[in-house]
């Protein structure tokens, strides 16, 4: 199958050439494990429990070595690489952070720097400058990991993790010890850094939702610790490779693909838009706006004057057909309301319906893509045969002459 190559220019790519993992017990964790990890961008492992994950990811700052096979950083083999000034040079956060109990916020975040022998203010200095990076207030710089929420000792790890500006960071499961709400916070958070810092990032998790969410690119490890399949997100979803990568990613994986798709070329029609719910017409939804454009909600023809809840919105500009389609479903009368983000105002509406036909366009664009790709793999393997076959006769050929 054809996978779209993410580039691996720049400083901190990271290379698995066929790295197996067999411990003293017997037990093999990773089997044959060749995977690119691409400079600056987001790579997550994502599997069941005993494909490797952890192991995996130690094998990179040398917690663990491989027992065959090896790990490359920008062309330089792990092994030629001292530890300690390999682990130094690479952050690693953790569930829950891995916070020091008995250590300040403060002297947690500057945990590397000193080992670095960085003078204390400029530890000091910079650690501050990472409690605002990561959205913390200063007020909890002298505060001790126990007086913090979960969320907050999240971000302090991660603080910690990039006190150095290391090139790489290796992230454990950093998230999943934390209640929903708070993991979507720290995925938008985590994503907005990325955003600025451009990190080479190898993180680790069990739900696939997250790896979506999150990676650039994703690999899936069967347990036993086999590579599954590995590509970006939406080729997860829009190609699974075997029925096991189908199974992992789930039933629901073409509600999700619709992430990967556009809202910008969706029709929006316009509806009737009045101030003042006792003028909506019956049997027309009618939108209740107020002086700015900005929508309220939906007028209730049977009772005038009354108004209904509006639902989400999205913005036609930055949004994706998932969006948009949440917006339709979770409206009363069954149309997603465009609101652009640059102006807060109502821009039209459209419904399921038509969001579901523009799913079907893209749906069967895909399918053609795909068919053409499956096409062409064929004709490279036969005038490859073709080639092969050729140069047998002819070094045939020449063997009888020179008999």
């Amino acid at each position: 199958m054809a996978c779209e190559r993410l580039s691996t220019d720049g400083v901190g790519v990271i290379e698995f050439e066929s790295v197996s993992k067999t411990f003293r017990d017997g037990t093999t964790a990773v089997v044959d494990l060749t995977l690119t990890v691409p400079s600056d961008q987001i790579t997550v492992i994502v599997g069941p429990s005993g494909c490797g994950k952890t192991t995996t990811l130690r094998m990179i700052n040398r917690m663990i070595e491989p027992t065959s096979g090896r790990i490359l950083w920008d062309g330089t083999p792990l092994h030629s690489k001292k530890k300690t000034t390999l682990r130094r040079q690479m952050g690693y956060v953790i569930q829950s952070g891995g916070l020091f109990p008995h250590r300040t916020v403060l002297d947690n975040v500057g945990t590397v720097p000193g080992l670095l022998g960085w003078d204390k203010s400029k530890t000091r200095q910079r650690s501050i400058e990472l409690l605002d990076s990561v959205g913390l207030d200063r007020a909890l710089a002298d505060r001790y990991p126990a007086q913090l929420s979960g969320g907050q000792q999240q971000r302090v790890g991660v603080a910690r993790a990039l006190a150095a500006d290391p090139m790489v960071m290796l992230m454990d499961e950093p998230f999943s010890a934390v209640d929903p709400v708070v993991r979507a916070e720290l995925h938008e958070f985590f994503l907005g850094l990325q955003r600025q810092l451009s990190k080479t990032i190898v993180l680790i998790t069990h739900d696939i939702d997250e790896a979506i969410k999150l990676g650039d690119q994703v690999a899936i490890l069967r347990v036993g610790g086999t590579l599954a399949q590995v590509g970006t997100p939406q080729q997860l979803l829009d190609e699974p490779a075997d029925a096991f990568v189908e199974g992992f990613v789930g039933r629901d994986r073409g509600y999700r693909a619709l992430s990967f798709s556009s809202a910008a070329n969706l029709p929006l029609k316009r509806v009737t838009a009045v101030r003042d719910p006792s003028l909506a017409r019956p049997g027309e939804p009618t939108l209740v706006v107020d002086a700015d454009a900005r929508p309220l909600g939906w007028a209730d023809a049977e009772r005038p004057g009354q108004v209904f809840q509006l639902g989400a919105t999205f913005d036609p500009e930055q949004d994706t057909l998932r969006a948009a389609l949440d917006s339709a479903l979770t409206s009363p009368v069954g149309l997603a309301v465009a609101v652009p983000t640059a102006t807060d105002r109502y821009a039209g509406v459209v419904s399921a319906a038509d969001i579901l036909a523009q799913v079907t366009q893209s749906r069967a664009a895909l399918a053609e893509t795909l068919s053409i790709r499956e096409v062409e793999a064929e004709q490279s393997t036969s005038e490859s045969s073709a080639e092969v076959s050729s140069s047998r006769s002819a070094e045939d050929d020449n063997a009888m002459r020179a008999s």
